[in-house]
């Protein structure tokens, strides 16, 4: 059946010498596969309108407006129309922003596996990719403020009690607290301080969070390690040294 739908693509593969895979996020039925013909062919491109000749657009975490094939049945799809939902004003200028951008399609990648409709959650990614490309200045802990909230859409949101001071963040229970865990997935002090203040912080109030960045290597570190206890099979994260060397 064709499907109107908007879509955020979240990775490339290379299948054939002129196609590739392309997995994109899409608002209507989750992650979907396209085979899309002709992205990495050697010939000048033509001047017609189908995806044949937009390989700008399959970059990863472009936002298209999208009209597709799709069929319960099949693994792969098609992409019968293409084109820009929102085009990114200063993400591919900043060197800071793009490299944020690249640790969070990483995210993305290893975080959206099904193919289920989260209206709500696609809305929240637009949204956070959308104040990132606009925001002027006080960006670096981006990356920091979309992982916690992230969780919350992923299933393990850390806990708290409100109006406490919490000493103590227990990565596997997934929660602030005052008592030392008897296992060793924890983090205390400072750590724990600025984890629980994340948590209560949104992207345009994240200049406030006046984190160094001895502490911020810290606190995303802390972050993976805790997406990794809840999500096992998630790896390492290719695009962590580039990230840490660009915001050193």
């Amino acid at each position: 059946m064709l499907l109107k739908t908007k879509g955020i693509v979240i990775k490339q593969i290379k299948y054939s010498d002129s196609g590739v895979i392309v997995k994109i996020y899409t608002e209507e039925l989750g992650v979907l596969s396209f085979f899309v013909r002709g992205l990495r062919s050697r010939k000048p491109a033509r001047p017609t309108a189908g995806p044949r000749n937009k390989a700008a657009m399959f970059q990863p975490l472009t936002m298209l407006e999208l009209v597709i094939s799709y069929s319960e049945n099949k693994s792969l799809h098609s992409i019968n129309e293409v084109s820009v939902w929102y085009s990114y004003q200063s993400i591919t200028e900043n060197m800071i922003k793009r490299t944020l951008l690249f640790f969070i399609n990483e995210v993305l990648y290893k975080c959206l596996k099904e193919e289920t409709e989260n209206k709500e959650l696609f809305d929240w990614i637009h949204k956070a990719l959308v104040w990132l490309d606009l925001a002027d200045k006080d960006f670096v802990n981006f990356h920091l403020v979309f992982m916690m909230h992230f969780s919350m859409f992923l299933g393990f949101y850390p806990k708290k009690k409100p109006s406490e001071n919490h000493t103590v963040f227990d990565l596997q229970e997934g929660r602030f607290c005052n008592n030392l865990p008897v296992h060793p997935y924890y983090v205390t002090g400072e750590t724990a301080r600025l984890l629980s203040k994340i948590q209560e912080t949104k992207f345009e109030d994240s200049d406030k969070l006046n984190i160094n960045n001895k502490n911020r290597k810290i606190i995303l570190e802390t972050l993976i390690t805790y997406y990794s206890i809840h999500m096992p099979a998630i790896g390492e994260f290719k695009s962590l040294d580039v990230l840490s060397v660009v915001l050193s």
